[in-house]
């Protein structure tokens, strides 16, 4: 009976220390899954192959959010349905903003899909990601102490690999040509850290459509500075930019915003710093780099 009561005492003690964590895209979803293993219970709301700009939460994910310790969202500039959700249910207290730990730069798109006054796509800087990782491990120690040890060494663990991937990424700083064409105004983080100039099919969010006149001077940008890549996007429509690698003669290939993953790509264990890589090397052959 003893040992019966013991064994329910620890279940119950388990149960009760593990964190409810609720995410809005993959990139938060991944980072809070590598640094609280087991110890949490994660919900992300953007569905595996659904694209993140055009999310909009359900009943089901309300009903969600009113049960998680912490609702992590990327922006409201990213998600601007955020703040009506957070009011409507009241739980700004248990909001985090990751856009609030990170270095931001200015949105340079002024007819960009999204309203803000800085570019949401923080997490393209591994930099920024690193400390989005650190805010995660401090918020998950500081609602669950009991297992605060596990955090912290997971979070070492994952950092040793994101500074590996940022060393990585050192060799774009060596690029011959250093411009290229991407399916929207995802990519300026990266661009900034590495001198890298990114000319955008669309605005932006991949929705955003190009004009007829856009699209031409994209294709005269191609053949005249070289550019033997045009990117697209596996959750938006790639036939622009493959009309423009037709008319210019070159490849056409898929960079990745690391908004989201496929339903396929969820039961493989993929996470951000494989897709990365896949990036490094896709950026590492258009660029010429050594």
């Amino acid at each position: 009976m003893i040992k019966k009561l013991s064994l329910a005492v620890a279940l119950s003690t388990a149960m009760f220390a593990d964190v409810s964590v609720t995410t809005t895209i993959f990139p938060l979803y991944d980072v809070v899954k590598n640094i609280g293993g087991d110890k949490v219970k994660l919900t992300n709301l953007v569905p595996f192959g659904v694209e993140a700009h055009e999310f909009e939460p359900k009943a089901k994910d309300i009903a969600t959010l009113s049960k998680s310790d912490f609702f992590i969202i990327s922006s409201p500039v990213f998600e601007p349905w955020s703040k009506k959700v957070i009011s409507s249910l009241k739980i700004q207290d248990k909001t985090v903003d990751m856009s609030q730990k990170v270095k931001l730069i200015a949105m340079k798109n002024s007819e960009s899909g999204h309203k803000g006054s800085y570019d949401p796509h923080y997490w393209l800087s591994i930099e920024n990601y690193m400390s989005v990782a650190k805010e995660v491990a401090t918020l998950l120690s500081t609602k669950d102490p009991e297992n605060a040890n596990v955090y912290e060494a997971n979070l070492a663990e994952y950092l040793t690999k994101l500074q590996t991937l940022k060393a990585d990424y050192e060799v774009l700083k060596s690029c011959k040509n250093k411009k290229v064409i991407v399916n929207h105004d995802a990519f300026e983080y990266l661009a900034e850290e590495y001198g890298i100039t990114q000319y955008s099919i669309s605005g932006m969010t991949p929705e955003t459509k190009p004009s007829p006149k856009q699209i031409a001077k994209l294709i005269d940008l191609t053949k005249n500075e070289k550019i033997n890549t045009v990117f697209f996007e596996e959750f938006a429509s790639d036939k622009v930019a493959k009309s423009i690698a037709k008319e210019a003669n070159v490849k056409t290939d898929a960079l990745r915003p690391v908004e989201n993953i496929t339903v396929a790509e969820s039961k493989t264990g993929i996470g951000y710093i494989e897709i990365m890589r896949e990036n490094l090397g896709k950026l590492r052959n258009a660029m010429d780099c050594q």
